[in-house]
């Protein structure tokens, strides 16, 4: 299974990488032929237009947390259960 991911990655990278070294290299030899071709149309048809204005983020407190105070031997409990011992020579 994870040698057919492996080729359709690489082939869906190839198409990707030749339909740019495609673009790259696409020209006409007189303005005529340019207007009706469909990868020049669709080049300059996508044009950035005038981005709208971002809304002013507002914080606000939502949930205030305060945790209950843990005694100390506690912390120690814990900090057993997750610390391995030294192997064993």
């Amino acid at each position: 299974m994870r040698s057919i991911s492996k080729r359709i990655a690489w082939l869906t990278l190839l198409l990707t990488f030749w339909s740019a070294l495609a673009f790259a290299v696409h020209h006409h030899s007189s303005q005529d032929e340019s207007a009706t071709c469909q990868v020049c149309v669709a080049a300059h048809s996508a044009s950035p237009t005038t981005a709208a204005p971002t809304p002013k983020p507002v914080f606000r407190c939502v949930v205030s947390f305060r945790p209950q105070p843990i005694a100390a031997k506690q912390h120690l409990i814990a900090f057993a259960l997750y610390v391995r011992p030294p192997p064993v020579v």
